[in-house]
């Protein structure tokens, strides 16, 4: 039985991870996360996570912006890196995490998991970014559905 998050709900269901890829980099402090699932009945879903390092003060006018939840700096992740905005002291005993944003989006059809990933520019123009283009690379290895819409685009 796998469980994702999609914000506050919580989706459980019988499957396969088919592929995972992350935007992760040494030094980074906030990145992307993805799983992709297909269920026993042949759904895929796909999972995505924002994480975030950062932690805010008090005042700091993103805690407001992103509604952030005061949190005891000792229960701080030992990674947990101070906002470049507003500094926050190490030594204060509250602090403003950032959270994790949990998405997640059930599809009957392999294709609507790829427009899923799909971004666009100021331009229009529709790109993947290179984690999902990683993501899709190792679902296509084992699964034929995401082979058939990854592998091989029609243009029109």
């Amino acid at each position: 039985m796998h469980e994702i998050k999609d914000g506050d709900r919580t989706l459980q269901f019988n499957g396969t991870l088919l592929a995972k890829s992350s935007s992760a980099r040494k030094y980074s402090y906030r990145w992307i996360e993805f799983e992709l699932y297909r269920t026993e009945s042949g759904s895929y879903i796909l999972s995505r996570i924002g994480v975030s390092l950062i932690f805010h003060g008090a005042a700091c006018a993103l805690v407001k912006r992103y509604d952030l939840q005061e949190k005891s700096n000792t229960t701080l992740e030992d990674n947990a890196i101070p906002c470049e905005e507003c500094d926050p002291d190490d030594t204060i005993d509250l602090v403003f995490p950032e959270k994790y944003r949990h998405w997640a989006q059930v599809s009957e059809k392999p294709d609507a998991v790829l427009d899923a990933l799909y971004k666009h520019d100021n331009n229009g123009v529709r790109y993947l970014t290179s984690v999902a283009q990683r993501l899709m690379k190792d679902a296509a290895r084992v699964d034929k559905g995401m082979a058939e819409v990854y592998n091989y685009e029609i243009i029109p």
